[in-house]
């Protein structure tokens, strides 16, 4: 029973795989995040290794976070600076439009405010997940995620609540924080991939190797 039970295929050392890779993919990204000017090369990294582990069930994740953290570090470091400057400028107005509408009651214009700023969270959690799969200039790399986005807004839309709640989450709590980035971009995958596919080769999904 035992023997059966701890065998690599049975049920509970897949889920103690999945949540040992989920917290280690986790900490590998925190510790990319770290130099701030190559936070969007461990986000790439995080979504690549994320979707391989657990959509592709590779047995070697960790090694492919640092290849594509490695790969991604220069074509990410323009991108990353526009990516913070948006995500900062964002977050200063949605901060800014709360304290009015605590203040004055502009309350329509808070909500108005933050479903722009919300639309813009779903634009930029496309960005980093495109780096990882194509070679683009950085202007290409914002145009396009700006035309998927509108383009699957459902889709879109959903991608803005797994993020922002993640980042919410993470920021009120330390324990979260080394688990729900994995996480999150597992489940970002389910809706990033079906806008990338059109764009990938015809075989890309069926040649992936699990190792």
């Amino acid at each position: 029973m035992f023997r059966r039970m701890f065998a690599p295929d049975s049920d509970l050392m897949i889920v103690m795989s999945w949540i040992t890779d989920c917290i280690f993919l986790s900490f590998f990204w925190i510790l990319g995040c770290i130099p701030v000017v190559t936070i969007g090369a461990a986000t790439a990294a995080l979504y690549d290794a994320a979707f391989f582990a657990y959509r592709r069930k590779s047995k070697h994740s960790w090694s492919r976070f640092w290849q594509s953290y490695i790969k991604n570090l220069k074509p990410s470091l323009l991108p990353n600076i526009l990516f913070l400057i948006l995500f900062a400028l964002g977050g200063s107005i949605v901060i800014h439009l709360w304290n009015d509408a605590v203040a004055n009651g502009s309350w329509i214009v808070f909500a108005a405010g933050t479903t722009v700023a919300g639309l813009a969270l779903g634009v930029l959690s496309v960005v980093f997940p495109m780096l990882s799969r194509f070679e683009n200039s950085c202007g290409q790399l914002f145009g396009n995620s700006v035309r998927l986005a509108l383009a699957h807004l459902p889709r879109t839309i959903m991608l803005a609540v797994i993020n922002g709640l993640t980042l919410v989450v993470c920021l009120r709590f330390v324990l979260p924080v080394m688990i729900l980035p994995a996480l999150c971009a597992f489940l970002s995958s389910w809706f990033v991939e079906p806008m990338l596919r059109p764009y990938l080769p015809a075989d890309f999904y069926e040649t992936l190797s699990d190792d």
